[in-house]
């Protein structure tokens, strides 16, 4: 976040990490990939085994943002739900191990994600931690235990550990429409990146609500219980009474809302930004009020979402 060196450590109620950069270990395995992916993958092809686990599903990766596929393409049964934690990577070397819901058919083991809403999630998880990599060039890879990605959630996992815990797909699949089965697509338009269907913020209201802070700056509150809990684990000595300055704030995406800066002054060599959910304000200004609906908002949203977690902070070395 701070400086080409850092490690980055971006933990949402959605649940998406951005794991630590290594340049020279990941570049050899992004040129290891490339070496075996062609581009645009057609209907059945073998997908190269790009980790050392076993092969787990059948992939999609649904270009159709009118198409939710509650049916499966290939045996036409009804599909279910899946969260499966999926690694991507993102050119040329951010590796994202993303906790998605994805549709599922148990016959066929097909494993299916939207692209609008994987697209979606990576343009509001960068657009404000690595800018740069907005629009770069990305690879659904494979999966990962949930056991590796919980793991991953306090302690980032090293770019050389990711072809031990991969399962790379068995099948890539590519469904196109055909006749009158779907729609036409509109002629092509510039891409726009999409908020994703699930979304669980309302992304303008949040972000005026952020410029608001802005404004406000600095902002005085407290460190909810679980992010107390975890402070304290990494050393840093806060009281359950002591406010904490927000220095600054932008927004995470649905992974971590809106995102504030608290580090204690004391503290200089880290960082520590965490969701807003994760506070408790201090005082009664309008402000104030404002910020606290837009916690009980999005808990109660967060509250209905399968496989939610209340974690949303990041610490960081400077």
């Amino acid at each position: 976040m701070r400086g080409e060196s850092a490690w980055i450590l971006s933990i949402g109620e959605m649940n998406g990490i951005i794991l630590p950069r290594n340049h020279f270990t990941w570049h050899q395995f992004w040129d290891k990939i490339r070496a075996n992916h062609s581009g645009r993958v057609h209907m059945a092809k073998k997908a190269p085994q790009l980790g050392k686990l076993a092969p787990l599903y059948n992939f999609f990766l649904n270009p159709y943002s009118d198409a939710r596929f509650t049916r499966c393409p290939q045996c036409e049964g009804k599909t279910g739900q899946k969260k499966v934690p999926l690694l991507i990577h993102v050119d040329p070397h951010y590796p994202i191990n993303l906790n998605y819901t994805c549709r599922y058919c148990a016959k066929c083991d097909l494993l299916i994600a939207h692209q609008n809403e994987i697209e979606g999630n990576l343009y509001q998880m960068f657009m404000k931690l690595t800018p740069e990599a907005v629009g770069h060039d990305y690879l659904v890879l494979g999966t990962t235990e949930k056991a590796y990605w919980k793991e991953g959630v306090n302690h980032p996992h090293a770019p050389t550990e990711l072809l031990d815990n991969l399962h790379g797909f068995k099948h890539r699949l590519n469904f196109e429409r055909e006749g009158s089965w779907l729609p036409d697509e509109p002629a092509s338009k510039p891409t726009v990146p999409m908020e994703p269907s699930n979304s669980v913020d309302n992304v303008k209201e949040a972000q005026k609500l952020v410029a608001k802070m802005q404004a406000s700056l600095p902002i005085w509150a407290r460190a909810g219980r679980d992010l107390l809990k975890v402070l304290r684990k990494k050393g840093f000595p806060i009281g359950s009474r002591q406010t904490l300055p927000i220095s600054s704030v932008f927004y995470g995406g649905d992974e971590m809302g809106i995102a504030c800066d608290i580090t204690p002054p004391e503290k200089r060599k880290q960082a520590v930004v965490c969701s807003l959910t994760q506070l408790e304000i201090v005082g009664k200004t309008p402000l104030a009020d404002e910020m606290r609906a837009y916690q009980e908002k999005r808990r109660k949203k967060l509250a209905q979402l399968p496989d939610s977690t209340p974690g949303s902070f990041t610490i960081t070395r400077k």
